[in-house]
């Protein structure tokens, strides 16, 4: 009886030296190694409130609160559309359109002169009592009457062709920011102006147009994403 105390006790030891390499060495079913500092991996988290809880999961790489689709955080980024915009129509294949417009409005408009001219060689010198001023007066009215009604249709014919430039123009860029946004994942991308850029404003209306333009009173560098696009899209960013 006097050597059982001798054994139970390296026994002892043995089982508790078991249950602590047991304990302590890692798991073979997860191979992601965890930071000590970090607590998890969880299904989700569960965070009281004066209303109740809050069950806080992770959907699609999102902390989620609810079924609904809206009921997540998104990551969120900002596009100086204005620069961009610019920038774009001042590119190569929307100015050389531009270009091809003005040249076909110019060649025109020359006609118009060149009968003008016309019109001042034959009738320039006549006097009111001359039989012929009547005439000139006449086709003079004609041709500019006809002048009115083309530069009338110019000017629409332009604004026209603005309007589509401005939606291609507006498409591309759209184009280039999925691509970013995608790659960056960024879920929510506004249109803004940096509040630091200077007013481009002659009078009150623009003034104020320059005012609702920027979207954000303050908002940190980050979320910038116009860099990324004009690289996107080949442009210079200065």
């Amino acid at each position: 009886m006097s050597r059982s105390p001798r054994i139970l006790v390296p026994a002892a030891l043995l089982a508790s030296g078991f249950m602590l390499a047991h304990l302590t060495a890692p798991r073979a079913a997860d191979a992601r190694a965890v930071p000590a500092a970090d607590l998890g991996p969880a299904q989700a988290v569960l965070l009281e409130g004066k209303d109740g809880n809050l069950k806080l999961v992770n959907e699609g790489g999102r902390p989620a609160w609810g079924d609904d689709a809206t009921a997540r955080a998104m990551s969120m980024g900002a596009v100086h559309v204005d620069k961009v915009l610019k920038k774009l129509l001042d590119s190569g294949a929307f100015t050389e359109e531009r270009q091809r417009f003005d040249d076909e409005a110019k060649t025109q408009g020359s006609e118009f002169q060149k009968e003008m001219d016309a019109l001042k060689s034959k009738y320039g010198e006549k006097k009111p009592e001359d039989p012929e001023f009547a005439q000139g007066q006449a086709e003079a009215k004609a041709l500019f009457e006809r002048f009115q009604q083309w530069n009338a249709g110019m000017q629409a014919a332009q604004n026209k062709l603005m309007a589509q430039q401005v939606e291609k123009a507006y498409k591309e860029m759209t184009a280039a920011v999925d691509v970013v946004a995608d790659r960056r994942k960024i879920d929510l991308v506004y249109r803004f102006i940096p509040s630091q850029t200077p007013f481009e404003s002659q009078d009150l209306g623009n003034a104020m147009v320059q005012v609702q333009g920027r979207t954000f009173l303050r908002a940190p560098e980050q979320i910038d994403l116009t860099a990324d696009v004009l690289k996107e899209l080949n442009l210079p960013s200065d």
